[in-house]
């Protein structure tokens, strides 16, 4: 358990990046105090105890189903890549999906400490949209998902217009592109780019190939965040970003131009 706490590693062999477990654990703990108060935060720590001692209670508290925007939109669940409406030939430089956590993109987006108005924010495989409904709550410019699936695009787009029906979003321009992100063309701004291990280092390196070009006259600097960072060695080797940060233990790395 103590190897578990404090060793460089992924809890789920293939499908996350080694980070520091108790660096992680703690960040998350201070996040859900931040965004989530006392009494739940407690609850989530014991809901983690009891799981852990096999004798599990009060496991809708625990953090990683925490988000306030579950009760009323449909962003949950993880989906194979066979589940999806993708084509073969596509399926093995893309992943499964999987929700972002609310809290922590959250956190790494007012670490930023940015200018919203002036930036764009773009989400590559964009999913339900989550990540989306979240950036919404920002004064952005404006707030963009690229997601290849019809299938998670269309359930996306019904999430975007009940975050719209709410009045949860701040930003006034919050849309759901089904395309293919090699082939997005960004407009000429300032861009927060968000990836959730969304593909392979064959995809990546176009998409980052396609920033390079579209924004390579911007003078403020340019934020990717990435969430299990996978592919994080194409992202360094390309040279266009550079690492400012490594939140949550590692599991998230943030990087500017």
């Amino acid at each position: 358990m103590l190897k578990f706490m404090f060793a460089k590693t992924g809890r789920y062999t293939t499908f996350e990046v080694e980070h520091y477990q108790f660096r992680r654990i703690l960040r998350s703990f201070l996040i859900n105090f931040k965004y989530r108060g006392l009494l739940p935060t407690m609850l989530g720590t014991v809901a983690g105890a009891t799981r852990k001692s096999k004798l599990p209670i009060l496991q809708d508290y625990l953090f990683h189903r925490q988000s306030g925007l579950k009760d009323w939109l449909d962003i949950g669940g993880l989906i194979d890549q066979k589940d999806l409406d993708v084509p073969e030939e596509n399926r093995g430089s893309g992943l499964r999906y999987e929700a972002t956590s609310e809290y922590e993109l959250r956190y790494v987006l007012e670490s930023l400490k940015i200018p919203y108005p002036s930036y764009n924010f773009i989400d590559y495989g964009s999913g339900k949209g989550i990540a989306q409904a979240i950036a919404a709550e920002y004064p952005f410019n404006a707030v963009t998902g690229i997601e290849y699936s019809r299938k998670l695009h269309l359930i996306a787009e019904r999430n975007i217009e009940e975050v719209k029906r709410r009045g949860k979003a701040v930003c006034r321009d919050v849309t759901s592109q089904c395309g293919d992100a090699m082939a997005h063309e960004l407009p000429n701004m300032p861009h927060v780019i968000y990836l959730f291990n969304s593909f392979g280092a064959d995809i990546l390196k176009v998409v980052l190939d396609r920033i390079t070009t579209d924004l390579a006259g911007i003078k403020q600097p340019i934020y990717l965040l990435y969430n299990n960072p996978m592919q994080q060695e194409t992202v360094e080797e390309h040279g266009f970003f550079h690492l400012i940060a490594k939140p949550m233990g590692g599991k998230w790395r943030v990087y500017s131009s």
